[in-house]
């Protein structure tokens, strides 16, 4: 989810497009899979004062309370008095989640509850809580100091930050390779003809390819959105510690022992190889010309991934438990990965323009 962390010039207008995203993400996980509307025929809004449920997950309340953190937080934000951001979070919090549980009773696989909305707002409660304590203010201003020294004053910079902690949340799907295909191989459709002669080439090179273009395009969109070029190598350090350890928690608790490590193979390892080869290179340089092949291997990695015949494999029979909302996580993982180059490509054009005007 988004957590922006921005200076306060221009943290009501980021906090607000926070606020849409996060309310976006909430909907979708809400309402998948988006089919097979009907009434029930009950009242609307009985399930309000049913007795609370005697058996729950705490999977499931733990997902409904921390994806409304995020929700909370930024809702704080887009207030300039704390106590009017804490309300403000209380309140659509709470509105959010009624709304949201009123409109699943019109999903059969979905079911109205109470209990969600008292989680949903407790995570709305905690998010705001993060964001006005008073105890957290001078981390929060803190933080405000090191957005300012280690990135530039454009506000494209925090639209990328913003971006950025929505990549991280690409990751939470261990079943999506780190910086590889998108889809595990099930085998080649049959007839398939390969533009080269060699189909097994191809692949090769396609596999490849995807690992680089996406390594590359992510660390290079961080890259050209820092201040001086002295803070290049840790950012990138911390940035690939940070998504092996979050894509190592996930698969160690979600996936099967046998599929840990299924997708690292030589033609993904090479590429890798190739794109931090590519992202030192483009880093000797300006911040323009970083920026432009940032945004082309953000447009060529879609294009890439175009090209690969193999199907994917059912999702759930990857993990080693099975919760609710583990097949909304992940159709929300992927929804997002789909559309966060195209966000990066638009943030990256933002930059390009604020360059060109001064």
């Amino acid at each position: 989810m988004m957590t922006p962390l921005l200076p306060a010039n221009r943290r009501s207008h980021v906090a607000l497009h926070a606020v849409l995203i996060n309310a976006a993400l909430i909907a979708f996980l809400s309402f998948y899979p988006f089919s097979g509307w009907t009434d029930n025929g009950l009242p609307l809004f009985d399930f309000l004062f049913y007795p609370l449920p005697y058996y729950t997950r705490f999977f499931d309340n733990l997902v409904n309370v921390v994806f409304y953190i995020p929700y909370g937080f930024s809702l704080a934000l887009s207030c300039r008095r704390k106590w009017q951001g804490f309300c403000l979070a209380l309140l659509l919090g709470a509105l959010t989640s009624v709304s949201v549980e009123t409109v699943q009773q019109f999903l059969p696989v979905r079911v109205a509850s109470n209990l969600d909305i008292l989680c949903n707002v407790a995570g709305a409660c905690c998010g705001a809580a993060i964001a006005t304590f008073p105890g957290l203010a001078r981390f929060w201003l803190m933080c405000k100091r090191l957005r300012q020294r280690l990135f530039v004053e454009d506000s494209s910079a925090d639209y990328a930050l913003l971006l950025i902690s929505l990549w991280f949340l690409t990751q939470l799907n261990p079943a999506i390779p780190l910086f590889g295909m998108v889809v595990l191989p099930q085998g080649l459709p049959q007839p398939y003809e390969a533009p080269m002669a060699d189909a097994q080439l191809f692949l090769s090179l396609i596999e490849g390819g995807s690992a680089m273009l996406n390594l590359a395009g992510s660390l290079l969109f961080l890259t050209c959105f820092l201040r001086q070029r002295q803070y290049q190598v840790r950012a990138i350090l911390y940035f690939l510690s940070g998504v092996v350890v979050l894509k190592l928690i996930t698969a160690g608790a979600l996936l099967k022992p046998s599929l840990f490590f299924q997708w690292v193979n030589s033609n993904v390892a090479a590429g890798l190889g190739l794109g931090l080869l590519l992202v030192w290179l483009v880093t000797r340089g300006q911040r323009w010309p970083q920026t432009m092949v940032a945004m082309a291997c953000l447009l060529l990695s879609q294009l890439v991934v175009s090209f690969w015949p193999l199907s994917g494999a059912d999702v759930l029979s990857l993990f080693r438990w099975r919760y609710g909302h583990l097949l909304n996580i992940s159709a929300l993982v992927s929804l997002v990965s789909d559309l966060w180059p195209l966000g990066a490509f638009a943030c990256l054009s933002l930059s390009i323009w604020q360059q060109w005007r001064r």
